[in-house]
């Protein structure tokens, strides 16, 4: 019971950052690079408030749901990109959409900033969740 908490603030946390980049990047239709630093912020602090033990394994959770909402993240703005073409919901889209098509749907949206923000964001995770 005692890694119930953290699991749950670490799922909590991914899932709304996900929620929170959809959203943005659907009002601003861009990708949106610079949530990556938001993402960290928020796992870290969440893995903190959760009481989990300062630990190399609380540094590496706040990477690997940083790393998972940065990729969630792109998956839904190739997503709302394709599915605003077809007239499809983000999710629906989402469930449709193919990784060949995704990718080349972020390679061609992404600047070079957002993935600099994404490639910043992963040591900032780890650096906070410390």
């Amino acid at each position: 019971m005692d890694g119930l908490l953290p699991t749950l603030a670490w799922v909590a946390g991914v899932l709304g950052m996900v929620a929170l980049w959809t959203a943005v990047s659907l009002a601003l239709r861009s990708p949106s690079g610079w949530l990556a630093l938001v993402a960290a912020a928020d796992l870290a602090l969440l893995l903190r408030l959760s009481a989990m033990p300062a630990s190399r394994t609380r540094a590496w959770a706040a990477v690997a749901g940083t790393a998972l909402a940065i990729a969630l993240g792109y998956w839904f703005h190739a997503a709302i990109t394709m599915g605003l073409m077809l007239g499809l919901q983000p999710v629906e889209s989402a469930l449709r959409l193919g990784p060949v098509l995704a990718g080349e749907l972020i390679r061609h949206t992404t600047s070079a900033w957002d993935i600099i923000w994404a490639a910043l964001a992963l040591p900032l995770a780890w650096k906070l969740a410390r």
